[in-house]
């Protein structure tokens, strides 16, 4: 995972609570987990409307081919 070995990843996990104390990590987590979430919107909702102008390309392409 990102190059990190285990001991690294829990290295990070204790600075982390102790930086932020075990009361706010809760918070956090959920914050990070939205911004997450709403990343991936963004990104499915891209891929939709790309794949949408894509198809049209290809309909108005096919159009054309007929027409001559």
């Amino acid at each position: 995972m990102f190059g990190l070995g285990f001991s690294e990843i829990v290295f990070v996990i204790v600075i982390f609570i102790i930086l932020f104390g075990p009361n706010e990590i809760p918070k956090i987590s959920k914050n990070i987990a939205k911004f997450y979430r709403d990343i991936i919107k963004v990104k499915d909702d891209f891929n939709d409307s790309v794949n949408e102008e894509i198809n049209d390309l290809k309909k108005i392409k096919k159009d054309i081919e007929k027409d001559n």
